[in-house]
């Protein structure tokens, strides 16, 4: 059988690795810093632990079900409705529905106003970018106060450069509060770096870092990594930023993310009961907090686990923050709000590819890196950062069996020649 050498331990280089692995394959996983990636826990010192911002698994049962069948191969999966909501005013008294609500609309002194534009507006209709597409659907007013900031925060660029084809399922704009994700969405009770590293427990794992290919023609020989080794294979998968392994002047640009993991005392819950996580867009330099209270750990009362999410671009001030800052910025966040609490214990993550940019100039500049590595006949990519898309976990998982049927037709076509 080939040999298969597989770039990045995130879930898609465990994933596709693990398919593999089950076919036969001799797989090899090149991983530079930690198994698990964006999915890799933050672990706490007092014991307990959160995801570097949430990540749920929601799928389609029937068409997706794929996802759902692969991770209970190595965890339970539970069932849970996950409720979100947004503070446009800052306020954590003042809670709104997110996805943002017809019943918002009630929540500010300009209704009617607001209902005109809504009545003038065209309503959910397709548009190449994003602020063209919400306007469409909320009308002007609507747009500034719960998305037009927010989406200039999260992802650094005027909302009018913002492209894809992700709006249709991200967005909407329901009668009345609903779940965050329709039908809801499944958590696992296991960590997640431990039902990666357990799908890959029979894989040769090797911690470098990958810096370019030797190559043959159109084929890849072997990689070239930072310890000054080189890692053979017959058939390569990346995971990675293509621009790191391929000889380009050219560098593409992804939104980073400094993640504050917190183990915080408070006199109450930062949300209703029922919300999981609070968007903020305006007011803040965070994004997002989250609380972990969905998590399979028994944390005492009074006792919150928490994720503070701060986007930027790495160069940024925001990213280049000692980590007392970000804790120093929560801390003030909760007295501005009235709540006495005390931080316990605090972790901060730097995920330096959370995002790929939804813009046309940096999907083109991916194009023209991606041509060169996509030449080499022995080379597949799947993954958010190496083919650039703005996808979640469902996504990936099922570009790995796409990825695995890719394989085993390219070594059936070279068995038969």
């Amino acid at each position: 059988m080939p040999r298969i050498t597989v770039i990045g331990a995130g879930v898609a280089g465990c994933t596709i690795s693990y398919l593999l692995n089950e076919e036969g394959f001799d797989v090899t996983l090149v991983e530079k810093d930690a198994v698990g990636g964006l999915l890799r826990e933050i672990e706490f010192d007092t014991g307990y632990h959160c995801d570097s911002a949430p990540h749920l698994l929601f799928f389609d049962e029937e068409e997706e079900a794929v996802v759902g069948d692969l991770f209970s191969e190595f965890t339970h999966i539970e069932p849970h409705d996950f409720y979100a909501a947004t503070y446009p005013r800052g306020d954590l008294e003042d809670p709104h529905h997110y996805p943002v609500s017809k019943q918002n609309i009630d929540r500010w002194d300009d209704a009617d106003q607001i209902r005109e534009e809504l009545a003038a507006a065209p309503g959910k209709t397709d548009a190449e970018f994003f602020e063209e597409y919400m306007k469409n659907q909320v009308g002007q007013t609507l747009y500034d106060r719960y998305n037009k900031n927010y989406t200039e925060k999260h992802w650094g660029v005027d909302p009018k450069r913002i492209t894809g084809d992700w709006f249709d399922f991200k967005i909407s704009f329901p009668e009345e509060e609903q779940e965050f994700f329709g039908d809801g969405a499944y958590y696992p009770d296991d960590k997640y770096t431990d039902i990666l590293e357990t799908m890959i427990s029979d894989c040769d794992v090797v911690f470098d870092g990958v810096t370019g290919l030797e190559t043959t023609g159109d084929r890849i020989d072997a990689l070239e990594t930072e310890s000054g080794d080189r890692i053979g294979g017959d058939l390569f998968i990346s995971t990675i930023d293509p621009s790191l392994v391929v000889d380009t002047t050219e560098s593409l640009n992804y939104r980073s993310m400094v993640i504050l993991g917190t183990h915080v005392s408070a006199d109450e819950r930062l949300f209703p009961d029922h919300v999981d996580w609070g968007y903020f867009p305006n007011d803040y330099e965070f994004t997002r907090v989250t609380d972990y209270e969905f998590v399979p750990q028994e944390t005492p009362d009074g006792e919150y686990i928490l994720t503070t999410e701060f986007p930027c671009f790495i160069g940024d001030d925001v990213w280049s923050n000692d980590d007392e800052w970000y804790t120093d910025y929560l801390h003030s966040f909760l007295e501005e709000q009235g709540i006495d609490a005390e931080i316990l214990d605090s972790k901060v993550r730097r995920a330096p590819r959370a995002y790929p940019l939804p813009v046309t100039e940096e999907i083109e500049t991916f194009e023209r890196i991606n041509s060169q590595l996509s030449a080499h006949e022995n080379m597949f990519n799947l993954g958010r950062v190496s083919t650039y898309e703005y996808i979640w976990i469902k996504d990936i998982v099922q570009q790995a069996y796409e990825t695995r049927d890719d394989v085993l037709a390219h070594v059936g076509a070279q068995t038969a020649d």
